[in-house]
């Protein structure tokens, strides 16, 4: 019997063995499972218990290092080693290194001959000082150096690999994450094919510093990050600072009007004093200061250790500890019956930590048990703090200037002699909006400060350089040196944790890999080294500026009709949704992040040519997890078949996504063949060739565009839901919300229907205001069919970079951001109503209507798999029940016109006719707590709009 494993070889006169469920299984041929499968391979005698030990060192092997381990040969006793069958991806040199970081060093005889296995790592002209160095680097455990050198074997001499092996980095930081040796090998031939050998070195050794630099700065990051607690506790802290706010306001009621039972006409006739606002501006002031202690401490915590950490921190500790009295930070501590059991003040925890901390008691066990968990809130007391000063300037500003400027005169020595300064004071221009009612005639910090003055001797409250100092403090927690300043946006002005600004192709340095792979892709893509690089920087700036590049990232694919109508939409039973690449620059972000091939130039070529489609599968949370290549059959009618498909780094994909991605492609309908056209007999004479002018789609539909959606109400936000949602002002929450993920805007579309900050219903009602959509459908029907390229403006970014252009103007920009948040806010609700959230049951509890109740139920029957779903109606039935009386076929009837609203939620409307023949409508069990489905048929139209 011959068996063909992975590398081509075939296993002559041995019998390969796999673990069933029942025990041991002998393959009789490759076929019997899948390909690339790790089996032992013995001799036809061996006992049973020998092949069971075999495949017990097999499955230890296989946990340790992967399947790919299998690949290297590795000695199981008894006469057995292990192998994979063919079809696996991948060269000798992953399964020998995978394999020995599993099996360790000190067992590398396992692996067979010490040369061979060095053969397999570094190819056949390796030295003796090279095997010697990749000995001591495994000994050290130094694997991303092994990992680097094993796979820029292929473009350095021996000479030059022993300075790769010789690099160190720390033991948390790991270099070289995703990908096998053998594809970063790949992407190193291709990228130095052009570069001159003795110049390769210089560039590796600089790769490898840039990348360690970031990875060790998202080591830092995450570090700091765990200092605080996975639990979202803003909500809570804003109830429980909210019911502290209402008993100080219903006390200076009782008291100014000298009535323990004011009445509310009495509380409505109150009219706060400047004791009042004195009072809430110290307070937010003094919350500010602890906030940015606890930070600050957090901080030096992660960093040093915690003794070194509480050490640096003393002085800003204590500093802010006596801004506050004792009684009122014990006050602060004071638990409320059905409320947080954290404090309502930074203060109370800033105190708890200075008495903790004070004299010489030990740093033990329960030391640190009783410090974590008041750092751990450092977080969500900043960010509730910076909210409450937006909010209190907002309403003081214009309102209390003169009293604004009379607080803000008050200097800040004493804390700065302990807190130092975040930011130079000599280039504080201040917040205009804030810092100009507050300073009067006063010139900012930065005009009014010269060299030979110390800082804190001329810096005022009204300079709020303490505000900034908080959200740098909160900034630094997320990696970032400083807050970024977001102008025109509303407050809080400073945005803590900004996304990177690069430019989409710019090889990123997440990782070695990524770094490579992303400088492959624009040398694919036509990209000349630079004559002389020194360093990696320069060596890709060089790639960027080639012309190529840009001539290649121009044009449209030409996408297939029926693929074209399927972008965006969900793969059934998969878990993710379909992307179509309309454009080379599509597949270039792509690659960039999936490390794969795909913006080469015969995928690029033939999709603009049609003859193929390139596509990304999305994850429930907008993640890329595959990219394929779809081919028509022959002829063109029949239908599609998936070509290539795989995961990042060229990686196998999911077994059961590929298999029922590749079932929902071959289901797919062919595209119609265009009739043959005769050609005449006689040819018309030629015409003189004319150049036809370039589209100018930013000149010529911008104007058109931005007023149309001017005209459909672009306007600001509406004020209520989607700023209740962002929890921040109408002004800055389309800001906020674009920046948030699927994930985080459906905590926010949770937190904003459980704290009863709008409603489900005005909440629907308002992402139904599209004005871009509007201004789209109104426009000149030439123009849309001159710029096809303008129905994208109504999915999800990227955008092309002419549309890109066109979103930025004024008259459009809104618009866009609008219909964008809009759909995101959509798909949020429709992830709640799937996952039976209750926040959504109860909404439902009340008045409703009619188009969110259908969507919503469409929405769950096409695909609800977590919820417990209680039948509406019996399967293969489509007449609903309830008054008005409804069916599911009415195409002018409700249950059809939602079905667009119900794709916006997320639903795989393909499938719900499928739904309804085998399980009929059905909806979440909660949805029918308060009498049934009847009952809430007809809430829905007690709201009906």
């Amino acid at each position: 019997m011959k068996i063909r494993l992975y590398g081509g070889v075939v296993a002559s006169g041995r019998h390969a063995w796999i673990a069933g469920p029942s025990g041991p299984v002998r393959l009789l041929d490759e076929s019997d499972a899948r390909p690339g499968t790790a089996v032992a391979l013995g001799p036809e005698n061996a006992s049973g218990d020998d092949v069971a030990h075999a495949l017990w060192e097999l499955s230890l092997l296989v946990t340790d290092g992967g399947a790919v381990a299998a690949g290297a040969g590795v000695d199981l006793g008894a006469g057995f080693r292990s192998a994979r069958l063919d079809g696996a991806r991948g060269d000798q040199r992953d399964a020998v290194l995978a394999a020995l970081r599993a099996v360790g060093p000190r067992n590398a005889h396992r692996l067979g001959e010490r040369a061979g296995m060095l053969v397999a790592l570094f190819g056949p002209a390796v030295t003796k000082r090279v095997g010697a160095a990749a000995a001591q680097a495994a000994e050290d455990g130094r694997w991303a150096a092994l990992h680097l050198a094993s796979a820029a074997s292929d473009v350095l001499g021996p000479e030059q690999l022993e300075q790769v092996l010789a690099l160190r980095a720390p033991e948390d930081v790991d270099l070289t994450p995703g990908g096998p040796p053998s594809v970063l090998a790949r992407y190193f031939r291709q990228v130095f094919e052009d570069v001159p050998a003795p110049r390769r070195l210089a560039l590796v050794l600089d790769l490898w510093a840039r990348v360690l630099e970031r990875r060790t700065g998202l080591a830092r990051r995450e570090a700091r990050l765990a200092t605080q607690s996975r639990r979202d506790r803003l909500a809570d802290l804003r109830r429980r600072r909210r019911h502290d706010d209402d008993e100080r306001i219903l006390w200076r009621v009782r008291t100014d009007l000298e009535t323990r039972q004011p009445s509310l006409a009495d509380a409505a006739r109150w009219i706060p004093d400047e004791f009042y606002w004195r009072e809430r501006l110290d307070r937010v002031f003094q919350d500010a200061l602890g906030a940015t202690a606890l930070l600050r401490t957090a901080l030096a915590v992660a960093d040093h250790g915690l003794e070194d950490g509480l050490e640096r921190s003393a002085p800003i500790l204590r500093a802010a500890a006596v801004t506050v009295p004792d009684w009122a930070a014990a006050e602060a501590a004071r638990p409320v019956p059905g409320l947080t059991g954290l404090p309502v003040r930074p203060a109370a925890y800033v105190r708890d930590i200075v008495r903790k901390t004070a004299g010489d008691k030990p740093k033990d066990a329960k030391f640190t048990g009783y410090l974590k968990p008041r750092l751990a809130c450092a977080r969500d007391f900043a960010l509730v703090v910076i909210e409450d000063i937006g909010f209190l300037m907002n309403e003081m500003v214009g309102a209390h200037d003169d009293l604004l400027r009379l607080w803000g005169s008050a200097r800040l020595t004493g804390w700065r002699e302990s807190a130092g300064y975040g930011r130079p004071p000599a280039e504080w221009m201040g917040i205009p909006q804030w810092t100009g009612p507050m300073l009067g005639h006063e010139e900012p910090l930065q005009s009014r400060l010269t060299p030979a003055q110390d800082p804190a001797t001329v810096e005022s409250r009204g300079d709020l350089l303490w505000y900034a100092d908080l959200i740098d403090a909160l900034a630094r927690l997320y990696g970032h040196e400083l807050a970024q300043p977001t102008p025109g946006t509303g407050e809080p002005w400073f945005d803590h944790d900004p996304p990177p600004e690069t430019e989409p192709l710019t090889p990123r340095l997440d990782s070695i890999m990524v770094a490579v792979s992303g400088a492959a892709q624009l040398v694919a893509l036509g990209g000349v080294p630079p004559r002389a690089p020194r360093t990696w920087a320069a060596f890709t700036a060089g790639l960027m500026s080639a012309t190529a590049i840009t001539e290649a990232l121009t044009g449209d694919f030409a996408v297939p009709a029926a693929l074209a109508a399927r972008n965006g939409t969900a793969v059934a039973g998969a878990g993710v949704r379909l992307k179509i690449a309309r454009s080379a620059r599509d597949v270039a972000e792509w690659a960039d992040y999936m490390g794969n091939c795909i913006a080469g130039p015969a995928y690029v070529e033939d999709a603009r040519k049609g003859r193929t489609a390139l596509a990304g599968l999305y994850d429930a949370d907008g993640l890329l997890v595959v990219n394929a290549e779809l081919s028509p059959l022959r002829p063109a009618s029949r239908g599609w078949r998936v070509a290539e498909i795989a995961a990042r780094f060229n990686d196998t994909p999911d077994a059961t996504l590929e298999q029922r991605f590749r079932d929902w492609v071959a289901a797919l309908p062919g595209d119609v063949e265009e009739e043959t056209v005769q050609a005449p007999e006689e040819l018309p004479p030629p015409r003189t060739a004319r150049r036809r002018a370039a589209p100018r789609l930013v000149e010529e539909v911008g104007p058109a565009l931005g007023e149309l959606a001017a005209g459909a109400g672009s306007g600001p936000v509406p004020s209520g839901p989607f700023a209740a949602v962002a929890a921040t002002s109408p002004d800055a929450a389309l800001a906020r919300l674009r920046r948030l993920g699927g994930a985080q805007l459906a905590g926010a579309v949770r937190r904003a229907l459980d704290e009863g900050a709008t409603g489900l219903v005005p909440l629907w009602t308002s992402t139904g205001h599209r004005p871009l959509a509007a201004a789209l459908d109104a426009l000149d029907p030439a123009l849309r069919d001159r710029f096809d390229q303008l129905p994208l403006l109504l999915g999800e970014p990227p955008l092309p970079k002419t549309l890109r252009r066109l979103v930025k103007l004024p008259a459009v920009a809104d618009a866009y951001s609008l219909d964008l948040v809009a759909r995101r806010i959509r798909r949020a609700i429709g992830r709640l109503a799937v996952q039976d959230d209750p926040v959504i049951a109860r909404a439902l509890a009340k008045p409703t209507t009619e188009p969110l109740l259908c969507a919503l139920a469409i929405a769950t029957t096409c695909g609800a798999p977590e919820a417990d779903l209680a039948p509406v109606t019996r399967p293969r039935t489509i007449t609903v029940p309830g008054y008005p009386a409804t069916t599911l076929e009415d195409k002018e009837g409700c249950w059809q016109r939602a079905l667009p609203a119900a794709r916006e939620l997320g639903a795989d409307t393909s499938a719900f006719w499928d739904e309804i023949a085998e399980h009929g409508l059905r909806v979440p069990a909660s949805w029918l707590s308060h009498g049934g489905w009847t009952a809430l048929w007809s809430r829905a139209h007690t709201h009906r709009r």
